[in-house]
């Protein structure tokens, strides 16, 4: 805020005096022509970055209203219980279990600009088209992986077993994500199918969680958390995203992200689902949808957060280098499949599987 003083006076106040009302009424009219945000959008925490999506915002000013959800389980089980939004951002292996549910309404493709520009291999993977309709735009793509402090912590050998070795116990934290949680522990305990088990599977995933739960600090449910509690030292590896490492990159702290474990990195895809809830008009939700598809939005999503984005001109702009730096600069897909990939498995495996971690969660 300017402080004005006698030196910063008009020098010609009866201009002055003429000019205020003529302002007001400029503004009064570009007000009058301005759309009004009435979109409700229910997403992970800490994605309201507001360079997503500045196109929407100069058309409608302000806007959406967030609410937020630590994983896409507890996302689905305020939506099955009547909390309502216009657009949700669920994951890949979610689709399935949220259209069964009633939960979504189909997309409609003509009404997303960048269609055409969208990685193909993403947009028209299985698991988005069923019953031959497409019901999530592909947004961002990438790898879960492991952070740690390199002032405090020494590797031999990069490897998700460092977040169940004693010598860290205490100093470990994860996040509460049920899919990538359970990913982890089936890769360290050498699951070779992990999305369709054998019943001789299913103890070797426990004991794997009940390591991984007696090893950690706590488990976070926003990524701020985490990265406060990295950036104070009292935690020194963690299970993680990319936008973690680049935030505490860029304040100082001596941080890495594991690109090549070997156990393969966990990867994931995730978009914008247009929810049968929705009251928004149907052109402000695609308007929202389009303006973080957009190409600088999508630049903005991969420059500052270290993600993959679905659109192919956004990550024209981004230099080669820069892609390289976090492991983005093969083919989308080919980085999505060589890694453990975080696809649906059956409602049957997957909530035996949710049981289990909630038991071993609480103590049990």
């Amino acid at each position: 805020m300017i402080e004005r003083t006698d030196r910063s006076r008009p020098r010609w106040p009866r201009l002055a005096k003429l000019a205020l009302p003529v302002a007001l009424l400029a503004t009064v009219a570009v007000s009058a022509l301005a759309a009004t945000s009435t979109l409700r959008y229910f997403t992970w925490a800490g994605y309201d970055d507001p360079s997503f999506r500045k196109p929407y915002t100069d058309k409608y000013g302000s806007g959406p209203q967030f609410s937020f959800y630590s994983g896409t389980d507890e996302g689905f089980t305020k939506l099955q219980s009547g909390f309502t939004a216009d657009i949700a951002h669920p994951c890949i292996h979610d689709v399935k279990k949220w259209k069964e549910a009633g939960l979504l309404q189909p997309i409609d493709r003509s009404k997303v600009a960048a269609w055409n520009d969208l990685i193909p291999e993403l947009r028209d993977a299985d698991a988005l088209v069923l019953d031959g309709k497409h019901w999530l735009v592909p947004w961002e793509w990438g790898a879960s992986s492991v952070l740690y402090r390199t002032d405090k912590v020494q590797i031999t050998e990069q490897s998700f077993t460092i977040l169940t070795d004693p010598k860290y116990k205490d100093k470990v934290a994860i996040p509460d994500a049920f899919d990538e949680i359970y990913q982890l522990t089936a890769v360290l305990a050498g699951i070779k199918h992990p999305l369709d088990l054998q019943e001789s599977d299913y103890p070797l995933i426990e004991a794997q969680m009940k390591a991984l739960r007696n090893n950690v600090r706590f488990i976070w449910q926003d990524p701020a958390q985490l990265e406060q509690a990295m950036a104070s030292g009292e935690i020194e590896v963690a299970w993680g995203w990319p936008n973690s490492f680049k935030n505490l990159r860029s304040q100082g702290v001596p941080i890495n992200f594991m690109l090549e474990p070997k156990e393969g990195l966990v990867t994931w895809l995730c978009g914008f689902a247009h929810l049968k809830s929705a009251t928004a008009p149907v052109g402000e939700v695609y308007d929202f949808i389009n303006a973080l598809e957009a190409p600088e939005s999508g630049k903005n999503l991969v420059e500052n957060w270290g993600y993959g984005h679905a659109n192919t001109k956004a990550l024209a702009l981004v230099p080669k280098a820069d892609l390289e730096a976090i492991g983005l600069a093969g083919n989308p897909s080919d980085y999505l499949k060589k890694g453990n990939f975080l696809g649906p498995m059956s409602e049957k495996q997957r909530e035996r599987l949710q049981t289990m971690w909630d038991l071993v969660k609480a103590g049990n």
